[in-house]
């Protein structure tokens, strides 16, 4: 069988990088004695995935994990398993058997919500006059590939982001599917260039929608960004 499960990554843990989260959770199931199904082959491994990477130092309520079983078992029994095994700062949330045909994580995933913490002393004024003029062109930034540093465009990957009331918190609403992804750091570093100034911040991943709302939240903003 074939268990989702939604799992939160925090404060605690937020310096943890994704191949260690890869293996704090492998270690959580052989503990909780998970019966977990294993490839074929010289060299079997757990049939396990996750939606997408987060980036190291930034947290999470909103992670996603495909597990497939040997053998059945309740989804809620899952979950209380793993859980009272997972170190501080890891939870799983919430956990369900995959619908027959379920597509894979990254293939359902289409946009990703973060809510991003500022520096209190940073003045809000200018940096939601910031943020809105960003908003009305393109946003170019310097970005590293294969073959080195290139300008490139990432405005089409920002949906929507806003100042939220009148405190120094930022909300994005960006692309996020198997093909590419809005990259936070450059987005804040392109905010930071038009502000005028350097300032700390701290990142945190609210949702991953899908399009049609399948296991995920389903994607649904008009001009402003989804609650």
């Amino acid at each position: 069988m074939r268990i989702i499960a939604k799992f939160e990554k925090r404060e605690a843990v937020r310096f943890v990088s994704h191949l260690d989260v890869q293996r704090v959770f492998q270690r959580a199931f052989r503990r909780a004695d998970i019966p977990l199904a294993y490839s074929q082959g010289f060299n079997p491994h757990p049939l396990l995935s996750y939606a997408t990477a987060l980036a190291v130092g930034y947290t999470s309520e909103a992670e996603w994990l495909d597990i497939k079983l040997e053998r059945r078992m309740e989804a809620d029994e899952f979950a209380y398993a793993v859980n009272r095994v997972l170190p501080q700062g890891f939870r799983i949330l919430e956990a369900i058997e995959a619908p027959e045909g379920l597509p894979t994580l990254t293939g359902l995933m289409c946009a990703a919500r973060y809510e991003l913490s500022i520096d209190c002393d940073v003045d809000t004024n200018l940096l939601k006059a910031a943020v809105e003029k960003l908003l009305t062109g393109s946003i170019c930034v310097e970005k590293r590939t294969k073959s080195g540093m290139k300008r490139v465009d990432i405005r089409p990957q920002v949906l929507a982001a806003e100042m939220m009331g009148e405190s120094a918190a930022l909300t994005v609403l960006g692309v996020l599917n198997a093909a590419e992804g809005l990259n936070i750091e450059l987005l804040m570093r392109a905010i930071m260039a038009e502000h005028g100034g350097e300032f700390n911040y701290l990142a945190h991943r609210k949702h991953i929608y899908s399009q049609n709302g399948l296991i995920m939240p389903k994607l649904d903003y008009c001009d402003g960004v989804k609650a």
